[in-house]
This record gives C-alpha cells, sequence and structure tokens, in this order.
C-alpha cells in the first residue's frame, strides 16, 4: 500500500496524521489537556511547530519522490540503450559470440546463428568447446588459463584465422577478433566472426 502512494503522498499523508498524533501525546503521555484541547490550540508556538514539521514532511516526501522518478528514468534510458546495442550487436554481418571466463557462451546474434547453425536459445549457456574443433579444445583452454593468471593473451585485440566447428559436425575457416573486458570484477570475453573466403 505504502508503494502505491508514492513519497510525496506519504509525506503529506504523515504531515496531516502529525498533529492528531501529537495532540494524542500531549494527552496520553503527557497528560497535558484533552485531545480536542490540543488538536485545536490556539497556541502560536504549537502552531509554528506543527506546521513546521509538517512542512518538513511534505518537502521530504517531494524530495524523496523526485529521487524516485530519476532513478526510473534512469532505469528507462538504461533498458533502452541496451535494446538499442542488443538489436545493433543482432544486425550485424558479423556472427557475435560472447563468453564468461569458464568459457560458457553468454551471447549469440543472429549471424552467429546462420554461421554455426545453433539458435541462440539452444547455445546460450553451453560450452564453447561446441564450436570449436576438438583438435584444437587444449590450446584455447591453455590460453584462457593464462589470461585468467597473467591478464595475457597473444591472439587478442587483432584478426586471426582459426577453424571453427559447424553444428553439422564439419569444419570451416574464419577470421576472428577476440576482445577480453571485465565489468562489475566479471571477467568476459566476446568475438566478432566471420567465415574466411577462399
Amino acid at each position: 500500500m505504502l508503494r502505491q502512494l508514492g513519497p510525496a503522498r506519504l509525506g503529506i499523508l504523515v504531515a496531516v496524521l502529525y498533529w492528531p498524533a501529537e495532540a494524542l501525546i500531549h494527552d496520553f503521555i503527557f497528560e497535558h489537556g484533552h485531545f480536542l484541547d490540543n488538536l485545536l490550540s490556539s497556541d502560536a508556538n504549537e502552531l509554528w511547530m506543527r506546521s513546521l514539521i509538517s512542512a518538513m514532511f511534505i518537502g521530504l516526501g517531494a524530495y524523496a519522490q523526485r529521487a524516485v522518478l530519476h532513478q526510473q528514468q534512469l532505469q528507462m534510458q538504461l533498458h533502452k540503450k541496451s535494446k538499442r546495442l542488443q538489436q545493433i550487436i543482432d544486425c550485424t554481418y558479423d556472427a557475435y559470440v560472447s563468453i564468461d571466463e569458464n568459457g560458457m557462451i553468454t551471447d549469440w546474434n543472429h549471424s552467429a546463428e546462420v554461421l554455426f547453425g545453433w539458435s541462440r536459445q539452444r547455445i546460450v549457456g553451453k560450452n564453447v568447446d561446441i564450436i570449436i574443433p576438438e583438435r584444437m579444445r587444449a590450446e584455447h583452454h591453455r590460453g584462457l588459463k593464462r589470461y585468467k593468471q597473467e591478464s595475457i593473451g597473444p591472439r587478442l585485440y587483432k584478426p586471426m584465422r582459426t577453424q571453427a566447428l559447424h553444428r553439422d559436425g564439419f569444419e570451416f575457416p574464419v577470421e576472428m577478433v577476440l576482445t577480453p573486458i571485465k565489468s562489475g570484477g566479471v571477467q568476459e570475453f566476446f568475438a566478432f566472426i566471420r567465415e574466411q573466403g577462399d
């Protein structure tokens, strides 16, 4: 219910309820006058204090409401940018493949589906070994291990030619650029891959 009210409305509600609450405190705790006498008090100091505290609640509610709206706007902008980036990646001519530090595939675009024969739904979460010819997997594992230990990779950041494995089991030549990226303490690698022509 409090979420539905929102911070601004909640601030107004608390400001309004503060007056009878304060009157009740005077009546039952301090035993100073009756509830209605306290609520309808004409004492200038009392009225000034109540008005000041009520204004403070309303102000805090309004400030919190602005902060919440600003956060929501930032999240929407981030979501739009993320969606746009995903659309750009999906429309690129080159196959896009990203993996985590353990070699598990985390992303895969439409061109990768065409190139390797695997749909995104079937491939994400599988080990990248699935598109590496068996005779080349040990070298790939050594390279991944070395990068984890030393942050060094002689084949990173530059085009390299190698062999890839299609879902149907045949090998084909590709050219790819492999790039590491670390975000939020998480290591990832992404590659843009294209079939190498004769």
